[in-house]
């Protein structure tokens, strides 16, 4: 981070510039956009010049105790915020200038020796320095927006106040009647807050009141400027002796940049002169740089990473071969890729990537799912081929609920109802020909290729650009638009949007994507009008084959039970239990039709979902995502999203089969 010093600062706030710098050696400054709220920790610093550390009579963990630790933390996804390095004990910032050097606090001496005019005209140079640009900060700000906001964070020691709130606004020396919209704002986005195992409670004016000097420094020489100051209670950390709860403090980091920016709409909204539709856009745009550093490390280690590229045996043929001849009875012996990747050097490396040079408490948090997710993946492809195996799948993917398993019977046992009854099976040339045809119109041309060693009739390896058709696989007309609707309309171009963004992590997928791109993927079926009851019903047996695995049944006990009861095709029956029990027990099939029902639900509900086709993306983070493209730090997905928006061509008996899952 670079340094400036205050004259310099102020010169570039003068100038209008974004910077981030450590000011005066005293405090941090962070400018990433010029928006009418400003964001303080003034009492998050801890340090102490060296020559006044000797002197200081109280230990670390003493100084600590009063101070406001990870207050600088929770504001940290804000554009500006202007958080104090330096601890209280060497001036603090909430005083006025006469006072700010302690000689004792709360009822203890600070210094073991009286100190000498030149330490005090240091310290008090610092405090002076630190309002100096305040002033040029806040008088830029109303400037450009007419009225300003700030949000001053500090925190408390509670178990000196037997009756505490979780927060507590002090608004003593606020103009209440002017403001009073804006407070009751912020009241009700601070009870918003929900923190796991904390009640989260609120009051105003109760044993704090917003007497610092920093609220009222700012209103007596601001007149259009609210400062909210704002007490957490220190139960995000160990108030006796410092440590930290790191999940509390991560959540309390999510609930207040959400409370701040709600609030900081509504204010710009009521008070200043610009109007704001998405909140989004009040918080920095553009890609930082930290962000892309941090991407484009995860993305060269493990760009070319595909579990499925590992999972799929190499010799599925033989095996059916096998199979069938032993009239379903021995179960097939699966081979597989050797391991090209060292887990735990791998792991390692994953967890050695500096995810704490993320400013953003969502990008941060994103990030370090994928971390894990990625974590997941190699502790799976660790034991394939073995008992760990399924253990491993159920840990990331799950498994499938009653009401995945009610929805299987339900389609399943449905009467078959088809369309087109005398489709011709297509020459498998012109079937490899659209869809070569169909990636090209994307302006990508992905490589079709023909293989044996798939379960599926079709594959997307999307590092590696290709296309896999199963040899010998069937497929009619109304099969091959689905098919094509499945692949190249939602996992060709998820890929193709994901390869145009700045940033890659959206081609590594977030976590459990499979939930959400499978869903889509059989949504565009749907849409497309190529999705059959049969289609329907394979997803079922799908379910009901995992939930068969996951009760101890081996694969011929689990075929046999599938073939006996819902009478399918024996080779399509081979493949579709091969994809559950390939691995050593692969559990994400179920996840289609659930995808499946998730999508159709959100679009009932008028959820927007064209985000959804920036690459591999998973649904529990669209909001985030919404986020990005909002602060322009992703691109709007150019290819796929017509699919959300063209009128369905399915059947009135598929829809009404369709909306009948539960979720």
């Amino acid at each position: 981070m670079q340094k400036l010093q205050t004259k310099t600062a102020i010169q570039k706030i003068g100038n209008g510039e974004v910077f981030e710098a450590l000011v005066n050696d005293s405090f941090y400054l962070k400018i990433d956009e010029y928006v009418p709220y400003v964001c303080a920790a003034i009492h998050d610093g801890h340090e102490l010049r060296e020559d006044l550390t000797y002197k200081c009579r109280l230990s670390d963990k003493e100084r600590l105790y009063e101070e406001d630790p990870y207050t600088g933390d929770f504001i940290s996804s804000l554009p500006i915020t202007i958080i104090g390095k330096d601890s209280r004990y060497e001036y603090d910032l909430n005083r006025d200038p006469q006072s700010c050097v302690y000689e004792t606090a709360w009822g203890k001496e600070v210094w073991t020796e009286e100190l000498n005019e030149k330490d005090v005209v240091i310290s008090k140079s610092k405090h002076q320095a630190f309002y100096e640009v305040i002033d040029a900060l806040i008088f830029k700000l109303e400037n450009q927006f007419k009225e300003v906001v700030v949000y001053d964070i500090h925190s408390y020691n509670y178990k000196r106040h037997p009756e505490s709130y979780f927060f507590n606004i002090g608004v003593e020396n606020v103009d209440v009647k002017r403001f009073n919209k804006q407070i009751s704002f912020w009241k009700n986005e601070l009870s918003k807050i929900k923190l796991k195992k904390l009640t989260v409670d609120l009051s105003v004016n109760h044993i704090f009141y917003g007497r610092g000097y920093f609220l009222n420094y700012i209103s007596e020489n601001f007149n259009n400027t609210l400062v909210l100051a704002t007490e957490v209670k220190k139960m995000f950390m160990n108030e006796s002796d410092g440590t930290p709860f790191p999940l509390v403090i991560n959540e309390l980091c999510v609930g207040i940049k959400n409370a701040i920016t709600n609030s900081a709409k509504h204010f710009s909204n009521t008070y200043s002169n610009i109007n704001v539709k998405k909140k989004n856009t009040l918080l920095s745009q553009g890609l930082s740089p930290a962000l892309q550093k941090f991407d484009k490390a995860l993305y060269r280690k493990v760009k070319n990473f595909e579990v499925l590229s590992f999972v799929n045996p190499t010799n599925i043929e033989v095996e059916k071969k096998k199979f069938m001849k032993s009239n379903f009875r021995t179960n097939p012996e699966f081979k597989y890729r050797p391991l090209t990747i060292d887990p735990h050097k791998f792991k390692a490396e994953m967890f050695s990537l500096k995810i704490d040079s993320i400013d953003d408490i969502h990008f941060r948090q994103m990030y370090s799912d994928i971390i894990s997710a990625y974590c997941d993946k190699v502790d799976l492809l660790k034991s394939l081929g073995t008992e760990k195996f399924m253990y491993n799948s159920l840990r990331y993917f799950g498994e499938p609920s009653k009401n995945d398993i009610a929805n299987a019977q339900f389609l399943l046992y449905c009467d078959d109802y088809k369309v087109n009854l005398e489709e011709k099976e297509l020459d498998f040339d012109f079937v490899r020909r659209r869809f070569e045809t169909a990636t090209q119109k994307y302006g990508h041309q992905f490589k079709v290729e023909i293989s044996n060693s798939i379960p599926s009739d079709a594959l997307v390896i999307n590092s590696k650009r290709k296309v896999i058709l199963k040899k010998g696989a069937q497929f009619t007309s109304t099969r091959l638009d689905a098919l094509i609707n499945h692949e190249v309309g939602v996992h060709v171009t998820t890929s193709i949007n994901a390869a145009n963004q700045p940033l890659k992590f959206l081609s590594l997928g977030l976590p459990k994507n499979t939930y959400t791109q499978e869903g889509l993927a059989i949504y565009a079926e749907f849409q497309s009008g190529g999705l059959t009851i049969e289609r329907l019903k394979e997803l079922g047996l799908r379910v009901l084959a995992i939930d068969s695995m996951v009760s101890g049944n081996d694969f011929k006990t689990t075929f046999t039970y599938l073939y006996e009861t819902f009478n399918w095709n024996p080779n399509k029956l081979f493949y579709l239990v091969t994809r559950v029990y390939r691995g050593g027990g692969f559990t994400k099939d179920y996840l289609y039709l659930r995808g499946f029902r998730k999508i159709l639900q959100m679009k009932e509900k008028g959820v927007k979902l064209d985000n959804l086709f920036l690459g591999k993306t998973n649904h529990n983070y669209l909001g985030i995502l919404n986020e990005m493209v909002d602060r322009k730090i992703l691109n709007q997905p150019e290819f796929g999203v017509n699919i959300l928006h063209e009128n369905v061509k399915s059947n009135e008996i598929l829809k009404y089969l369709s909306n009948c899952i539960k979720s």
